[in-house]
């Protein structure tokens, strides 16, 4: 999963092997071997890695999105009583904008 990961964050900042590489201060090559699975980053490169990239270890690593974690934490502050509310109303504007867009669930 962190070969995938990997690729598809470089893919959507629009970087090369070789940038990355440079901002990692490793060669081209151990970026290569990352994303194929050949070799994988040590814990604190997997640390600079999720800092560049704005994400999680744990979603480098095949974990949920740092956005649904983040959601997941912000509804763990909410009183029990109101979660269930606030999952229904999150759920019916999804469903609202799905519909929009002329795509459905």
């Amino acid at each position: 999963m962190l070969a995938t990961r990997l690729k598809q964050l470089r893919a959507d900042k629009n970087i090369n092997q070789i940038q990355l590489a440079s901002e990692m201060g490793v060669n081209q090559g151990t970026v290569g071997k990352w994303e194929t699975g050949d070799r994988k980053p040590d814990s604190g490169m997997l640390m600079r890695l999720a800092d560049y990239f704005s994400v999680t270890v744990d979603y480098l690593l095949g974990g949920e999105s740092t956005e649904v974690l983040l959601l997941t934490r912000h509804l763990n502050n909410v009183p029990e009583e109101d979660r269930a509310f606030l999952l229904d109303n999150f759920k019916n504007t999804i469903d609202v904008y799905l519909k929009s867009k002329g795509q459905s669930q």
